[in-house]
């Protein structure tokens, strides 16, 4: 596995490869942090991740959160499903920092920067160089020697990339080729067993370049807080919080 796309890989294995939504902001008192995204401070539950959706009909709320300590000074938040609501500008309100990273099937969001209940810093996570915001580069220094660049094509001579994933490329630029559908379901059908893992990993958002451009992001928000996100904090028993 390329060093690049780790975090991806991280996130893949606690099933976010496909979406995630994290939050970060610079206090530690889980109650006020909840209270500032709309959730009910007395309502949080301790669970593992495993648990974090146990005993909750989704149809019955609008989303689940689930947050703990980072380090000394930050709270980390997983946003459980599709959560409707920007609470970024609410966390980083009292002179506090706060960052989100997102992404979804349909692309990767910019990581957000807020201070004191403004937006300071847009970064874009796939087109190189392009910043927005009222500082647009106050991230620059966290994001230096990283790679935000959807269209990279570095990976196709890297010796560390996934083991077969330029033959199984190759594999599925025939198959986008062919106009019969049947013939393309077929191929599926028939398709290479060394091939079914990489399937896999693409049908979760996988690609080099975005693994690469995802891990990046979070990354940046590793060295703003001093600590990325790891198995240890995935492992551990955190808070979870209902907003309805």
């Amino acid at each position: 596995m390329r060093q690049s796309e780790r975090l991806w890989h991280l996130a893949h294995k606690y099933h976010m490869g496909m979406s995630f939504h994290g939050l970060w902001v610079e206090d530690t008192n889980l109650a006020d942090v909840a209270l500032r995204i709309g959730a009910d401070p007395v309502s949080g539950v301790g669970c593992k991740w495993t648990d974090v959706g146990a005993g909750l009909n989704p149809s019955d709320n609008t989303g689940i959160v689930w947050m703990g300590r980072l380090n000394t000074s930050w709270t980390q938040i997983v946003v459980v499903g599709a959560t409707p609501f920007d609470p970024l500008l609410a966390l980083s309100v009292g002179n506090r920092r706060a960052l989100e990273v997102v992404w979804t099937v349909n692309g990767v969001h910019d990581v957000l920067y807020a201070v004191d209940g403004n937006y300071v810093t847009a970064l874009s996570v796939t087109r190189p160089g392009v910043r927005k915001g009222t500082d647009p580069h106050a991230l620059d220094r966290y994001a230096s020697d990283l790679q935000f660049d959807a269209e990279d094509s570095s990976w196709e001579s890297d010796p560390d990339l996934l083991p077969g994933w330029l033959e199984y490329s190759a594999w599925e630029e025939t198959l986008s080729n062919i106009s019969d559908q049947d013939l393309v379901d077929d191929a599926y059908e028939s398709m290479p067993s060394r091939f079914r893992h990489l399937l896999e990993l693409s049908l979760n958002g996988y690609s080099p370049p975005i693994a690469t451009c995802i891990t990046s992001a979070l990354i940046v928000v590793g060295r703003v807080t001093g600590r990325e996100l790891d198995e240890e904090w995935m492992n551990g028993l955190h808070t979870r919080f209902v907003i309805y």
